[in-house]
């Protein structure tokens, strides 16, 4: 797997026009996980939308790098016949325990609630919402839960990128939480006689250096081919 990904990446670069910039990926860069109770607190975060005729694409999202929760909301989901307040709460856990796993990180609560007379009430969406949330680890893959106030539901979760990002659609708010299969630690389980992690990682370090290497050499070749032909 590593050189087809070497030799694709070679490929490219190989029949990329003469004097093409480089290609580069955005990097991760991740805090530090908050956890409620411990300081730095993790942030709420909350967005009010004025009364108005369609509710707009919503995007209410927590200050933390990346984001440990965030809620997407496509226009219409809400009526906001009233102004509507999404919010984005960390709660305590509940007592009862996920059927698929253990918690790990913080339990979120994602509501919305609108002015009605002097009482908020709260608002269903018409439409599935997006809930993102950071988990501690990549490593088993995370299931976002919803609690219904009597027991946890696993929802079919997508990985979402940067810092143990995980992603699923609602059609309902609530708490959720990510939920980590089986129990223990969040820590990775030692290898059980594969090729170490790091062995892999040093490996493809190797491999795209003479990689670089090779491509600069015909890169130069080329030049000085174009400089004799001139």
């Amino acid at each position: 797997m590593i050189l087809v990904s070497v030799v694709a990446l070679t490929l490219v670069w190989r029949f990329l026009p003469a004097g093409s910039p480089p290609i580069y990926d955005g990097q991760c860069i991740a805090d530090p996980y908050e956890t409620l109770g411990s300081s730095p607190a993790p942030k709420p975060a909350s967005t009010t939308y004025p009364a108005s005729s369609s509710f707009p694409a919503a995007n209410v999202t927590t200050s933390e790098t990346p984001p440990q929760a965030q809620i997407l909301a496509e226009a219409g989901t809400f009526d906001n016949s009233t102004p509507v307040t999404v919010s984005i709460t960390p709660v305590p856990p509940p007592a009862v325990k996920p059927p698929n796993g253990t918690i790990e990180g913080n339990v979120y609560r994602f509501s919305a609630v609108n002015a009605a007379g002097t009482e908020l009430e709260p608002v269903s969406p018409s439409l599935a919402v997006f809930i993102l949330l950071r988990g501690l680890t990549s490593f088993p893959e995370p299931t976002i839960d919803r609690f219904n106030g009597t027991s946890w539901m696993p929802i079919t979760t997508l990985n979402s990128g940067c810092g143990n990002t995980f992603e699923v659609t609602s059609p309902l708010m609530g708490e959720f939480a990510a939920v980590k299969p089986g129990g223990g630690s969040a820590t990775p389980p030692p290898s059980g006689g594969g090729i170490p992690a790091g062995a892999i990682i040093g490996a493809l370090a190797v491999l795209l250096i003479i990689a670089v290497v090779v491509l600069f050499s015909l890169d130069r070749r080329r030049g000085a081919a174009r400089g004799r032909g001139a």
